[in-house]
């Protein structure tokens, strides 16, 4: 055990550990929109007009949206966020699950809301050992050049 926390905190596999944890992460982030737009169809009655779809669409994707920036920017303290964010559409997945006829858009919104804290947490993690690792390495060889 003590090899592998040593050679995470040399940085020899944190960085595909954190590739494999951003991947992870985008496809469940993917998958609650996807599963919140199916669920605006689901909501609306039939022959709704398009702006009110869109609209049910929206609201629920919009605290998801505003995390764009930073999962595009690889930021660890995005995706930390991002964690406690994806709780909410846990809680939201487990009361579709209970209504008629929103079975599967409830389960496949708390599974990816499940895959979403753990990736992201995961990603978060490693991804500032990276970047630590990466830091304490150039200020190694900028002391090595002056030396």
């Amino acid at each position: 055990m003590r090899k592998m926390m040593n050679r995470l905190e040399e940085g020899k596999d944190i960085s595909g550990m954190a590739n494999k944890g951003r991947l992870w992460a985008l496809l469940s982030y993917l998958s609650i929109i996807g599963f919140l737009i199916l669920n605006s169809f689901l909501i609306t009655k039939d022959g709704a007009p398009l702006y009110v779809i869109a609209l049910w669409a929206l609201l629920p994707t919009l605290p998801l949206l505003l995390f764009v920036p930073g999962i595009w920017l690889r930021n660890p303290r995005s995706h930390a966020w991002l964690c406690f964010v994806s709780l909410l559409y846990f809680m939201y997945g487990v009361d579709q699950a209970f209504l008629p006829g929103h079975q599967i858009v409830g389960l496949g919104l708390s599974i990816s809301s499940i895959i979403l804290f753990i990736a992201a947490m995961m990603f978060s993690r490693w991804e500032s050992l990276r970047l630590k690792a990466g830091s304490s390495s150039e200020t190694q060889e900028s002391s090595e050049d002056k030396g």
